[in-house]
């Protein structure tokens, strides 16, 4: 299950990226955008999709389990949000696999 939530970050990332791409396109046709708001929109989805991917490869060599639930969270807020959520499931049902402190541990960050 932790591969396959990995796997899902990754698919949400490429979601986030792509759904960034597509509500810029669109606005830019019918409104007429800033060219601010459309750097905001493309900064935001490329935000998202990297740390989707620092999430996911947290996850492959079973790192931080914060790091990966941050990574799995930012592909949940993504555009086609069905695999971030499945991807939360699954690193929260599968804590005790990982190396670092879980939810539960010391939250001081050493």
């Amino acid at each position: 299950m932790r591969t396959a939530a990995g796997v899902l970050m990754m698919i949400g990332g490429l979601g986030a990226m792509i759904g960034a791409s597509l509500a810029v396109g669109v606005m830019f046709v019918f409104g007429g955008l800033s060219i601010a708001l459309i750097g905001l929109l493309s900064v935001l989805g490329l935000a998202l999709m990297i740390m989707s991917f620092v999430g996911a490869f947290s996850t492959f060599r079973r790192g931080r389990f914060r790091l990966a639930l941050a990574g799995a969270l930012c592909s949940a807020t993504a555009i086609p949000f069905i695999p971030g959520l499945l991807a939360t499931m699954f690193l929260v049902a599968r804590e005790s696999e990982f190396q670092g402190r879980g939810l539960k541990g010391d939250w001081s960050g050493r």
